[in-house]
């Protein structure tokens, strides 16, 4: 009996030394948890921001898109316009400038062709004289 009474005062001794061990361990724990916590609540913030940001990224991208094609669409309609304006020009002779040129009072029409290339060629935006073609 003696020896049982001993065991159990021992175990009740080494359960004291246990419970504190289990004490220190338990607020170890409970910090982790309260950081992880923590850090939790931060990564959240950063995926909420996150999200955020890739909807607005998204609808940059969607409108840079659109606007893409509209201006793709507008460069097929103005490319055959090009290559005929440009067929039409390749079929200028020096010639028919020369005449154009002689005019001493040309049609409107020819004076508003002439400004244009002007305009175009030259960047000139006030001198528009007719002798200035």
């Amino acid at each position: 009996m003696k020896s049982t009474t001993d065991q159990v005062e021992a175990l009740q001794n080494l359960l004291k030394v246990k419970m504190v061990d289990v004490g220190i361990e338990k607020e170890k724990t409970d910090e982790l948890i309260e950081i992880v916590g923590r850090e939790s609540l931060d990564a959240e913030k950063e995926a909420d921001a996150a999200a955020v940001q890739e909807e607005e990224v998204t609808a940059l991208t969607n409108d840079a898109k659109a606007e893409k094609a509209a201006a793709d669409a507008e460069l097929a309609e103005a490319i055959p316009a090009m290559e005929r304006a440009t067929e039409a020009v390749n079929c200028l002779e020096v010639k028919s400038i020369q005449e154009l040129k002689s005019l001493a009072n040309p049609p409107v029409q020819c004076v508003d062709v002439a400004k244009a290339v002007l305009i175009l060629k030259n960047g000139e935006k006030r001198n528009h004289a007719w002798n200035s073609s």
